[in-house]
């Protein structure tokens, strides 16, 4: 039986009233007190311990606040207030389901209340509960009908349940019923783009014209309407019309390529061949004519032409006017040229004729300024860094550096070409000689950063990222969590995992995961605030990006390593005694040399917090700043259970999503869900090696012993559309490699694990010989490629001894003759006396430090 509702007296009603002001005018101080008179005489009263504990949560004391949310609650389970209380203190802590149940409840109890119905739809906008958050939208239009938002609200629900035609309806009935808009009102012109955009999604382009032409006088961003226009004439074939407007827009844009490329996909509608190309050339010529100052024009003649004389005409003004001028970007501007191969052979030509032409070593003085020959060898750098020749290009850079030494950009792209060619250390002190040029420059900071961890230099990236963090953090990383620096995070985990703290590792990608929620989260403000500001494209933009967010590589990338590293640390637990101890050993011994570093940091932290003023906050303080919590739990596979969930709900169509389901479920031996895994795996590329390597490795489980009744049924359903999981397996290797082998040296790789995880040592010479088939390639494998087969290599000697002439030694020393410079394939005395003879060079160009006062 449920509790006796207290009720108030008179004097006590008024100071409930007042409390219900405070909260809502955000005095949640005074508001505490005013409960707290109340529950002084009245301590059972559940809608004052249910807004008391909603103060509490408003002031961060959410856990406290929880609790009496829900105290408030059993004591008063029929108050809408107590059940719209726990609703908002839910939203708080990003808890929308239950969040939406009290929401549901409050309803129940108080169907007509407005601003219920609001919120609710905002969680049911936040859960993309479309069907229901269309209901609510109605019945909030049916009551305030008055009400713009109510009608654009209802629209955009309807939208983004993809029912763009009733979105439309919805709009234009808004429109019949709107009279006496205001001259310049934006928020007007804002809802009739959105009208026309909907139109012109559902092709409905009469409709888009007659619309803007209606309602003229009152639009304002010209851009878009013309946009819309010209996307209407287009799709109904008044060309000549949609060429005016083209031309307009660039006119008001010459460098919008995007517009330049319509336009000419406009006028050369009917040519194809050879008579496009040159028709296209002519028209761009023209424009050019118009528009004599944009680069944009002619960059873009370069694409249309095709090899030969016309190309080589057009490509040398563009370059030799860009050389001349001094732009540092001008290879990573035409490097899109050289998918075809003798654009990119036509390149080279023209910058090495304009770098003889204009070196001084000629006898015949030349009209352009000294520093275009600089510029040309800056060029060239990149280009046969870029192609492979990472010597050729050494040359040239450090020809440049030997002329302008204090350039920070000379030796950003030394540190560039030393990256492409394997050297990390190097390139790690190329990069912090750039840093050094500039100690203002944040940029040149966050690069060397990145680069120190490229290089497996950890403990010096920090004291290179602490010169531009806030002094009172403990760890520097602190300050890019709360900036949100993903990119750089990935790059941290994945470095932090490579020398072996996998703790701090597994807390950065937790991390990571952590801000995609809070960007995720941050939308539930926006679902308001563009409602009322009437920034709908926008906002629908926005939607559908936060739709896409774990689909974003690097959260792909932060997700696949979390599931591998905890698939690591299960296969470890399971490990045998010895070899589980000498893990942990390890990481006590990593930990003790980090302890030093990680003592003088929070030193230097507390010292700064006593310089903070009363008024400013000191920064929150984390429960597990090193992730030694993470790393110490017992059930590894629980706690990668939630990237996997997360990967197979939002990024159902990246590869790498099944390829992490598969590690974590046959470790579980839930074979059902391996199967899935294999089979969706198989359906997005059935190429992949690392797929081909999991196959392999569930065939000699089916090898080993029958699978339990019901995943047989499974995988005998699966085997019509994916035949490999019940092919004999003495053909499913030469099968691979006669299809795939050829494609790729990650395809020879893959199917050299393949091999390894199917046979074991049994073939382990066999797996090792197809490895040292990629040194025998007419060119050169691709760096990364050689140092995962190197480390399998390595990986295959702790278990079957191999020949000299397979090892991985005998690897190191072939890819060290195609990849000299790569540290991966040089033995550790070179990379230390290579780095003692760089600080040494240093020191001949580096200004002095000043003199310390």
């Amino acid at each position: 039986m449920p509790p006796k509702v207290v009720q108030l007296s008179t004097k006590e009603r008024a100071l409930f009233a007042k409390l219900i002001q405070e909260y809502e005018t955000r005095q949640y101080k005074s508001a505490v007190k005013t409960a707290d008179a109340i529950l002084k005489t009245r301590p059972d009263h559940g809608e004052t311990l249910a807004l008391k504990g909603l103060v509490l949560a408003s002031l961060h004391q959410r856990e406290e606040g929880l609790r009496l949310a829900k105290q408030g609650l059993r004591l008063n389970l029929m108050s809408f207030i107590c059940w719209h209380a726990l609703g908002i203190v839910h939203r708080m802590d990003r808890n929308y389901e239950e969040s939406l149940k009290c929401y549901a409840q409050a309803l129940r109890i108080e169907s007509g209340n407005i601003n219920l119905v609001r919120e609710s739809a905002y969680m049911q906008l936040q859960l993309r509960n479309y069907a229901p958050l269309i209901e609510a939208r109605l019945i909030l239009l049916r009551a305030q009908p008055h009400l713009r938002v109510n009608w654009v609200a209802l629209a955009i629900a309807h939208d983004l349940a993809d029912n763009k035609a009733q979105a439309a309806r919805v709009l234009a009935a808004y429109e019949t019923v709107t009279h006496d808009v205001p001259p310049h009102n934006y928020e007007f012109s804002e809802v009739v783009l959105y009208h026309a955009s909907l139109l012109d999604q559902i092709g409905e382009a009469q409709a888009v014209l007659d619309l803007l032409e209606a309602q003229r006088a009152r639009l304002f961003d010209l851009p878009a309407i013309d946009e819309l226009r010209i996307n209407a004439l287009l799709k109904l074939g008044r060309v000549a019309e949609a060429d005016v407007l083209l031309r307009t827009l660039l006119a008001r844009n010459p460098e919008n390529t995007q517009t330049i490329r319509r336009l000419l996909d406009v006028l050369a509608a009917d040519k194809t061949g050879a008579e496009r190309e040159t028709f296209l050339l002519a028209k761009l010529g023209e424009l050019q004519g118009e528009h004599a100052r944009s680069t944009a024009l002619r960059r873009i003649a370069l694409d249309v032409a095709a090899p030969g004389e016309a190309f080589a005409k057009h490509a040398r003004d563009y370059i030799e006017r860009a050389l001349v001028k001094g732009v540092p970007s001008l290879f990573s501007d035409v490097k899109s040229l050289y998918r075809n191969a003798e654009k990119q052979a036509a390149i080279e030509e023209i910058v090495e004729s304009l770098r003889a032409e204009w070196s001084p070593a000629q006898a015949t003085p030349v009209a352009e300024p000294p520093s275009s020959y600089l510029w040309a060898m800056y060029f060239l750098a990149h280009h046969y860094s870029y192609v492979g020749q990472a010597e050729r290009a050494l040359k040239y850079i450090d020809s440049v550096i030997a002329h302008t030494p204090t350039m920070p950009e000379l030796h950003m792209s030394r540190a560039r070409i030393l990256k492409r060619a394997g050297a990390y250390e190097a390139a790690s002190d190329a990069m912090e000689d750039a840093r050094l040029l500039d100690g203002q420059d944040r940029y040149l900071n966050t690069k060397a950063a990145k680069y120190l961890l490229r290089a497996n230099k950890v403990d010096e990236t920090v004291r290179v990222l602490k010169l531009f963090t806030k002094p009172d953090v403990p760890d520097p990383v602190a300050d890019l969590v709360d900036m949100q620096a993903i990119g750089y995070l990935v790059e941290d985990a994945e470095a932090q995992r490579r020398v072996g703290d996998d703790a701090l590792a597994l807390k950065r990608f937790h991390q990571i995961d952590r801000i995609m929620a809070e960007i995720y989260d941050d939308q539930l403000d926006f679902h308001s605030y563009c409602l009322r500001k009437m920034t709908l494209r926008a906002y629908v933009a926005t939607v559908h990006f936060e739709d896409s967010l774990y689909t974003r590589p690097a959260y792909i990338r932060a997700a696949s390593g979390a599931v591998a590293l905890y698939a690591r640390l299960h296969d470890e637990h399971r490990a045998s005694d010895g070899a589980a101890q000498a893990a942990a050993e390890k990481r006590a011994a990593l930990k003790a040399s980090k302890q030093a570093m990680r003592d003088e940091l929070l030193a230097a932290a507390a010292k700064n917090l006593e310089k903070l003023s009363e008024d400013e906050a000191p920064p929150a303080k984390d429960a597990d700043p090193y992730g030694e919590q993470l790393l110490a739990t017992s059930h590894p596979l629980e706690a990668a259970h939630h990237f996997v969930r997360r990967l197979q709900q939002d990024a159902p169509h990246c590869i790498e999503t099944w390829l992490s389901a598969f590690e974590v479920a046959v470790r579980e031996e839930k074979w059902l869900l391996v199967l899935r895994a294999l089979g969706q795996a198989f359906a997005i590329d059935a190429a992949d090696p690392r797929l081909h390597e999991q196959l392999m490795r569930f065939r000699a489980r089916t090898e080993a012993g029958p699978l339990p009744e019901a995943a047989a049924k499974a995988l005998e359903q699966l085997a019509a559309q994916v035949p490999q999981l019940t092919a004999p397996v003495e053909t499913l290797h030469a099968e691979y490699v006669q299809r795939y082998g050829a494609r790729s040296a990650a395809h020879t790789l893959g199917a050299a694990q393949g091999l390894w995880a199917l046979y074991g040592a049994a073939r382990a010479g066999d797996a090792a010989a197809l490895v040292h088939g990629l040194l025998r390639g007419d060119a050169p494998a691709p760096l990364r490629v050689l140092e995962d087969a190197h480390t399998f290599l390595r990986r295959v000697e702790t278990s079957a001894p191999l020949e000299r002439a397979v090892s991985a030694a005998a690897f190191a020393e072939a890819a060290h003759a195609q990849w000299p410079r790569a540290d991966a394939f040089t033995a550790p005395s070179s990379l230390a006396s290579e780095a003692a003879r760089r600080s040494e060079a240093r020191a001949h160009w580096m200004p002095a430090p000043a003199p310390s006062s």
